[in-house]
């Protein structure tokens, strides 16, 4: 009755579309990623309002940020990137997170950065990629040395959980590295966000990155699904 009542009388008051405006204008959020997807992100979180992620390939604390929204809402983090000069305002806009001046990598030691400028979003430490770019915009890059570590090793020696809610990599085609580095047995991020460049959607699902990510989590239930029987069959 009251559903009959609000479809007929109240959907056609002003009052009616006012509330409406100013619902949606309360629940709506910016996106600051490069096609939506922190709003996805965001969602997902919806309710969480103390949550932790890593930024790997951080560059930006606003503009194509998958994380802007979640340090809005009172989230704190750990963000990672090449270049010192980018990190200058994380420091300046993002001061409640860790910003560490780094490549993550399978394991610790000195690594060639290969660099077109600063803020750039095609700087990498895969040569191949390099020189793809370098080819495809028509300007040369510059070599740079930087100290790398693995993920393992970096939260260990900031002592963060190994159990958070988002891990991201956007690290232009050094994504099974950075993998290699991260024992996912141990580490256990809620969601792992990461930016594979591929034409179409399908391909993903051929990628390194995916088998590996597939083949972990396959792992890890199973071993899960094993850790419960054999707690069922101890109790009886």
């Amino acid at each position: 009755m009251l559903k009959i009542l609000k479809n007929r009388l109240l959907k056609k008051t002003m009052i009616y579309h006012i509330y409406r405006y100013f619902k949606y204008k309360k629940n709506y959020f910016p996106s600051y990623g490069a096609t939506g997807e922190d709003v996805l992100i965001n969602k997902i979180f919806k309710n969480k309002i103390d949550g932790f992620f890593v930024d790997v390939g951080a560059l930006h604390p606003v503009n194509g940020s998958l994380t802007y929204n979640l340090s809005k809402k009172g989230w704190k983090g750990l963000n990672i990137d090449l270049l010192k000069e980018n990190l200058i305002l994380f420091n300046l806009f993002r001061k409640q997170d860790k910003n560490l001046n780094l490549a993550i990598s399978k394991n610790k030691g000195i690594i060639n950065a290969y660099i077109f400028e600063r803020g750039s979003g095609v700087n990498t430490t895969n040569k191949n990629w390099a020189d793809k770019w370098k080819k495809k915009i028509g300007k040369n890059y510059s070599i740079l040395k930087i100290k790398k570590n693995s993920l393992n090793n970096v939260l260990l020696a900031h002592k963060i959980s190994k159990k958070f809610e988002l891990l991201n990599i956007d690290v232009e085609g050094h994504e099974m590295e950075v993998l290699k580095g991260i024992n996912l047995k141990n580490i256990r991020p809620k969601i792992i966000t990461i930016e594979i460049h591929v034409e179409k959607t399908e391909q993903n699902f051929k990628t390194q990155i995916y088998k590996l990510l597939k083949k972990t989590t396959m792992n890890l239930f199973h071993n899960i699904i094993k850790h419960l029987f054999l707690r069922v069959m101890n109790s009886i």
